[in-house]
């Protein structure tokens, strides 16, 4: 995933000197507001919520353009008490609230990957297996905590944390190192909410649109295939398509499965090596045939990358190895269009339609990006003392380097430019990770989620455990 650098906050606003002189005595107890439960089960207004509403009240009144207020332009001192009584938020106060509202980018439903590409960012490896002490996905109870928390308190606060003039985080995704096919949650009753359902909720919670990334599914595995099939109809359509800001397809040469194709081909085992090839063509052949109506309706992107061909040690990982995958991966498409025309017409009615599709997916195919960051599984395909190896390793120094001299969480934030270098991933179990994709470090912060003293896979890239980033640095704001 590559992010754009964007501007942290937008310094228009300054907080009004009378504010500070507000009585907070003078607030009535019977003006409309939150009710929470007593210790003894006595209704009991909270005061501290009352006070944040009534700050919040009168920054208002003082701000015309409403559609521009933005969290880091309040005293989040006096707004504190705000998120009182969403159960979600318990233990946090409003700076670190805001913290994750205007760093957050990733979710992580579902950990685990069953596609293992060598250049995922995530490192993503097979789900861990569940049991009293580990999950691999976060609990229904736990995304409806998280969805309904945000959503309320956008709602009491009269616009989204989230938001950011300098488009600090433009998208969502509900992945880290998961493949999008396999993003689905299944509540108490045994009901299972597919990406549809959950690409919304997140929407309306954090008012960010959603990503849908998949690397493909296994020719076999018939769920993931339908899923495949509702989602290639549902974002086809105009209505539906806006709701997301992309749907992608990564074709690249890391696959597991190339992977494998390239080390036994190097060994000398070519018949091998040539069949496991042969797995991943078809099966990406089939993923295109699936996504028909997304290339029809020219909603489907294309997630390309690969070694540059000048890139030393990477032979079968370049973007020349890439385009004869290309060509192998279309001349198997083009045989099931053929056999659609004469069979099913499922979606060819007439011959000029195949040429006009393969026409359409390899124009956005064009574009490979040789751009990529050396995570930990990548690294054993290059080389030491490469340039891109090299750069990865000082960038990651850099940032040790940035969490120890830090002084202000903005010090961590902006890069030297001003603009954003790191961004937040929730993990299944609560728990709050910043990244910039060459390197991650945890935080003192996580959400009051059932689960949230269950233990995850490992966090990649690069976890810096040595290295937290304290409730301290984040309260410095």
């Amino acid at each position: 995933m590559l992010i754009s650098p964007i501007k942290f906050i937008n310094p228009e606003y300054k907080h009004i000197a009378c504010y500070n002189k507000i009585r907070y005595s003078n607030i009535s107890l019977a003006e409309n507001c939150t009710v929470f439960k007593g210790k003894a089960g006595i209704n009991q207004y909270s005061v501290k919520y009352l006070r944040a509403k009534e700050y919040l009240k009168l920054f208002k009144a003082s701000h015309k353009d409403w559609n521009k207020v933005e969290i880091y332009n309040f005293d989040l001192n006096k707004l504190d008490g705000i998120q009182e009584g969403l159960k979600v938020f318990n233990g946090l106060n409003m700076k670190e609230i805001a913290f994750i509202g205007q760093t957050i980018i990733e979710i992580a439903l579902k950990r685990g990957c069953y596609n293992n590409c060598s250049h995922c960012y995530g490192g993503g490896s097979l789900p861990i297996i569940e049991d009293n002490n580990h999950i691999n996905k976060m609990s229904w109870n736990d995304f409806n905590a998280l969805t309904e928390g945000f959503r309320l308190l956008n709602k009491r606060l009269g616009f989204p944390i989230t938001r950011n003039s300098k488009n600090v985080s433009p998208y969502m995704t509900s992945f880290h190192d998961a493949d999008g096919i396999d993003i689905y949650l299944v509540d108490n009753n045994g009901k299972e909410h597919d990406f549809i359902e959950i690409s919304e909720k997140l929407n309306e919670a954090f008012k960010l649109k959603n990503i849908f990334d998949t690397a493909g599914w296994g020719m076999q595995d018939s769920r993931a295939a339908a899923r495949a099939v509702k989602y290639a109809l549902y974002y086809s359509k105009p209505e539906n398509a806006r709701k997301l800001l992309q749907f992608n397809l990564s074709v690249n040469p890391y696959h597991m499965l190339n992977t494998r194709a390239v080390h036994l081909d190097k060994q000398g085992e070519h018949e091998r090596a040539q069949k496991i090839r042969n797995i991943y063509t078809s099966r990406m052949a089939n993923v295109l045939f699936t996504f028909t109506p997304l290339i029809e309706s020219g909603k489907l992107n294309f997630l390309a990358r690969a070694a540059s061909d000048d890139s030393l040690g990477t032979k079968g990982f370049r973007e020349k190895d890439l385009r004869k995958l290309y060509d192998e991966i279309f001349n198997k498409l083009k045989l099931k269009y053929m056999e659609d025309y004469i069979g099913e017409q499922i979606f060819i009615k007439d011959k000029t339609q195949i040429r006009d599709l393969i026409a359409q997916a390899k124009l956005k195919l064009s574009y490979v990006n040789t751009l990529l960051g050396v995570t930990e599984r990548l690294g054993k395909i290059y080389k030491p003392g490469e340039t891109l190896v090299t750069t990865a390793e000082t960038i990651r120094q850099e940032d040790r380097n940035k969490i120890k001299q830090a002084k202000c969480i903005k010090d961590v934030l902006l890069g030297n430019d001003g603009y954003i270098k790191f961004t937040g991933f929730l993990d299944s179990n609560g728990h709050y990770y910043l990244t910039d994709f060459f390197t991650t470090f945890p935080t003192e912060i996580v959400l009051n989620f059932e689960n949230k003293n269950k233990i995850t896979a490992p966090i990649a890239p690069y976890l810096q455990k040595d290295l937290i980033i304290k409730k301290r640095l984040i309260n410095s704001i």
